[in-house]
């Protein structure tokens, strides 16, 4: 451990490929700052009853609170001038999203990935709602009592969120905007271990950011395809003849007996 550092970090999921790419990780690799990889199910029940070791309090990387314990004065006044300045987006996220989350915060946890989503100190953890919901007689609403108030964390330095906040303070009623911002929510909710609640209603998004991508005018379907009319092959058109001379023989042959 570093000699700053404060607490245990860990982080879990459903297997290692899961937890070593996660974005929650961003900041503690970049701060060379060790985790603790939980990817057995039992892992999960274990660590709500293991809450510190030796001295160390033991802190879920995917929660909300994170501390890393080498934070300086300026970087505490930093996190307020960011807090101020992205207080117009924030705002507006919450109203757009409504109920669907708790709050959106400045995060100090993000690097690279634009925005993410943390579960409360006591709630469940993304993983930990995925084992409570595969279980074989798992009570559907129960498990809804239990399932953690989600806090959107957004990364005040990445481009994707600095465009945002400049359009929600220009055009806030533009469904571009609410598309993209919905984009967003989606987006980060998937790279959170949650599952979309509306897929249909994802790819519909999609779909008409793709639209603006590609530069089309709708996405009303094109006309159906003209099926040319059949020509008669060289084949054909030999056979028949051949039947007209067959046909027209038997005729003679016909008309000959008569007579």
């Amino acid at each position: 451990m570093k000699d700053w550092q404060k607490s245990i970090y860990y982080i879990s999921g459903k297997d290692m490929d899961e937890v070593k790419s996660s974005a929650f990780l961003e900041r503690l690799r970049a701060k060379g700052l060790e985790v603790l990889f939980l990817t057995d199910p039992i892992d999960e029940y274990a660590i709500q009853n293991l809450t510190e070791f030796d001295g160390k309090k033991l802190q879920s990387v995917t929660k909300e609170g994170l501390k890393f314990g080498d934070e300086e004065e300026v970087d505490g006044k930093r996190a307020d001038l960011y807090k101020e300045q992205f207080k117009p987006l924030t705002k507006w996220l919450k109203d757009l999203y409504s109920e669907t989350v708790e709050k959106i915060a400045v995060s100090s946890r993000l690097q690279d990935t634009p925005c993410i989503f943390v579960t409360s100190q006591y709630g469940y953890s993304a993983n930990m709602e995925r084992i409570m919901q595969s279980q074989a007689f798992a009570d559907n609403k129960r498990t809804q009592y239990l399932v953690s108030k989600k806090t959107m964390e957004i990364n005040p330095r990445h481009p994707i969120v600095v465009e945002l906040l400049k359009r929600s303070e220009e055009s806030p009623d533009d469904d571009d905007t609410k598309d993209l911002a919905w984009i967003l929510h989606d987006t980060a909710l998937l790279n959170s271990g949650f599952p979309v609640s509306d897929a249909k209603t994802f790819s519909a998004r999609m779909y008409r950011m793709l639209k603006n991508g590609l530069a089309l005018d709708s996405l009303d379907l094109v006309a159906e395809i003209e099926v040319p009319e059949e020509e008669e092959t060289e084949e054909e058109e030999d056979a028949e003849e051949e039947d007209t001379e067959e046909a027209a023989v038997e005729d003679s042959s016909d008309e000959k007996e008569e007579m």
